[in-house]
């Protein structure tokens, strides 16, 4: 197989080929089963050193995105194989991936993390903790309405609740789903988004969480989530059906 690859200048020549392949390979281009080119070749088609592609080579293996068979060569592997959770980010940078199926696995995958988050934000958290919270919930009721302040603040919270539950585990996942927040900021904090709303359930969320209750924290995000996801659904069907979005739309990030 033939595979169309752009010669690289300047900067740091490892990261580039590993961005290079890492894109093909999610994107698709490059399909599970595929065998790489040889060191040599890509090393010749992106004009780069050897030393180069092995690094690269090293990484996309480490990420579980390729097989380094002795004696036969480097194969793509299946991304349902991979259990680096950095590909979740690495998809929606690309829009040709971002498909309305996609976005409803991963905001099924982030409504059940983060329901048990809140729950344990609501039994674990400290009272330095809770006086960030209620700052956070004065700087939305003034700033609220500004889509970007709006994001910023929502970013923080996510932030908060994932350190509140005391658990290094969910707090990693709580970080991973605060970058996917900012990455899909675009798709839902907008002029077109209820502030108020979002103001209002933040200060339930809180009450439930001094209160040290659990149970009405998770239905309280719970009320939160189903919202801003039908939203977000929307949003992502009306940029498919534009084209900005889905095997249709142009390369580039979201």
């Amino acid at each position: 197989m033939v595979i169309e690859l752009e010669p690289l200048a300047g900067g740091r020549r490892a990261e580039q080929v590993f961005e290079q392949l890492r894109a093909r390979i999610l994107s698709g281009e490059l399909g599970a089963g595929e065998r790489l080119p040889n060191e040599r070749d890509l090393a010749g088609a992106l004009g780069v050193n050897r030393a180069s592609v092995r690094e690269a080579v090293k990484r996309l293996e480490f990420l579980e995105l390729v097989a380094v068979v002795h004696g036969q060569g480097t194969f793509v592997r299946p991304l349902e194989g991979s259990s680096s959770l950095q590909l979740i980010e690495w998809l929606l940078r690309d829009p040709r991936k971002v498909t309305p199926e996609l976005m409803r696995q991963l905001l099924a995958f982030r409504r059940d993390v983060t329901l048990r988050v809140v729950e344990l934000a609501a039994t674990a958290r400290d009272d330095a903790q809770l006086a960030r919270a209620r700052a956070l919930l004065a700087r939305e009721g003034e700033e609220g309405a500004d889509p970007q302040r709006a994001l910023a603040i929502d970013l923080e919270w996510n932030r908060l609740l994932g350190e509140a539950t005391g658990n290094l585990m969910y707090q990693l996942l709580s970080n991973l789903f605060t970058k996917l927040v900012a990455q899909l900021g675009p798709l839902y904090y907008n002029r077109e988004r209820d502030w108020r709303r979002s103001h209002e359930t933040h200060a339930e969320m809180l009450a439930a969480i001094e209160a040290r209750d659990p149970h009405r924290a998770r239905a309280v995000l719970g009320r939160m989530l189903a919202y801003s996801d039908a939203a977000i659904l929307a949003f992502v069907e009306r940029m498919t059906a534009e084209g900005r979005i889905g095997p249709a739309a142009a390369g580039g990030r979201l």
